[in-house]
């Protein structure tokens, strides 16, 4: 039984970390009634958005790119094993994305806060796009971001954030204006990660050496991580969500 609910679980799912599992509410919500043909990952890193696209979209081409070139190998091996056909996996750099009018979805996830000069890659997403495609954006806000709970007990994660996330982040005022400027439609714009989904997220860190509790929480985790998607976030929180449309 228990391997049975695990398997619907990860069926709908794919990873249980609580960030990532607020970031596929709010992508499974938007992916609701909505139809592709060709799908581009940009910065797949291991594969769990790409896998979970190509099985949601099984008529449509899915491609994940990446410039790790460890993370596009794991994710060829994880495409045999899984025997998933219409999905593919290149190791490029997005300032290198040159295709034009290819693409009728893209989306980036937790990706462009590693970026320095990412308004170049959202150019290159732009090209790339056809006529009325979407580009789905979601990435940290970290300029105003405030903890939940006291900041000192999330100092390794701040050292490793301001280490790792050396790219360009932005306020949603202002992620908006660039993507206006650069000829994008705004169809959705919000914070995300607000209060529940903070909390949510904090305590599964501090969880993260804890792992059978962490597993006996995971069910109150995963309700808190819901409220996140129900509620109106401010500045402050998180992260951001852009839904964006080209309009040529």
């Amino acid at each position: 039984m228990l391997r049975l609910l695990k398997y619907i679980f990860y069926n709908f799912f794919p990873s249980a970390h609580i960030s990532t599992f607020i970031r596929f509410l709010y992508l499974k919500r938007f992916l609701k009634n909505k139809s592709f043909s060709k799908i581009l990952d940009a910065g797949c890193g291991p594969g769990l958005f790409t896998f979970f696209l190509a099985k949601r979209f099984p008529q449509a081409q899915v491609i994940g790119c990446d410039i790790s070139r460890d993370d596009i190998e794991f994710c060829n091996r994880e495409k045999i094993n899984r025997k998933i056909d219409n999905v593919s996996f290149v190791c490029y750099d997005l300032f290198e994305l040159k295709e034009n009018e290819e693409y009728d979805f893209i989306y980036s996830i937790d990706v462009l806060e590693h970026i320095l000069g990412n308004q170049k890659v959202i150019e290159n997403i732009y090209h790339a796009l056809q006529s009325e495609g979407i580009f789905y954006l979601a990435m940290p806000s970290e300029k105003d971001h405030r903890y939940v709970l006291p900041e000192r007990f999330f100092r390794k994660y701040i050292e490793w954030s301001t280490k790792e996330h050396g790219g360009d982040q932005y306020r949603l005022n202002e992620l908006c204006c660039i993507l206006k400027d650069i000829g994008f439609k705004i169809t959705l714009a919000k914070y995300t990660f607000g209060f529940w989904g903070k909390l949510a997220w904090e305590l599964d860190m501090l969880m993260e050496k804890h792992r059978n509790l962490k597993r006996a929480s995971l069910f109150f985790l995963m309700l808190l991580s819901f409220l996140d998607t129900l509620w109106k976030n401010k500045e402050g929180s998180y992260a951001l969500l852009i839904i964006a449309k080209k309009n040529d």
